[in-house]
């Protein structure tokens, strides 16, 4: 009786033990961009003027690098820079924004994440003060801007497709 007990205690260790390096192991890896992984690629959306693309690409476990482009014809036509980075223990969606801001980046705040999407917010900003990212499915996202609380009604929506290499 006494050996089974011993063998009953050893085991709930043993158990305890491995859940709990799953949940550091889990924890650890919300604690850098990976977590944001499902935007590696090239994105596009056609609209009238031409066609949008954003681009993004792990550079290390702390930030990812991106691009967004209007392509119109054989023109390319620089639209911002973007990364998402670690610093500290937050997250920070950064844009710079061509002809715009004096050529500074833009720093919003990650205030929510999951594996699928994100919302960053920066309510001092005049516009956006809300950026939104979220997969649809492997091959599709939706990102808005908006205006946050005190602009719910101005608001632009992107609906971007994966671009087949």
């Amino acid at each position: 009786m006494k050996y089974g007990f011993v063998l009953f205690i050893a085991a709930v260790l043993i158990v305890a033990c491995n859940n709990n390096n799953k949940k550091r192991d889990d924890f650890q890896s919300r604690q850098n961009v990976t977590i944001f992984s499902w935007l590696n690629g090239q994105w596009a959306m056609t609209e009238k003027e031409g066609t949008i693309t954003e681009e993004w690409k792990p550079v290390n476990d702390s930030l990812m690098e991106g691009k967004s482009d209007l392509v119109t014809g054989d023109s390319v036509i620089p639209f911002e820079t973007i990364r998402i980075f670690r610093e500290d223990t937050e997250f920070y969606y950064e844009a710079k924004a061509a002809g715009q801001n004096k050529e500074q980046p833009v720093v919003f705040k990650v205030t929510s994440f999951s594996d699928t999407g994100f919302v960053a917010e920066n309510p001092q900003h005049d516009f956006p003060k809300r950026i939104s990212y979220t997969l649809i499915n492997k091959d599709s996202i939706h990102a808005f801007v908006d205006g946050g609380a005190a602009m719910p009604n101005k608001k632009s929506d992107y609906y971007y497709s994966r671009v087949k290499n």
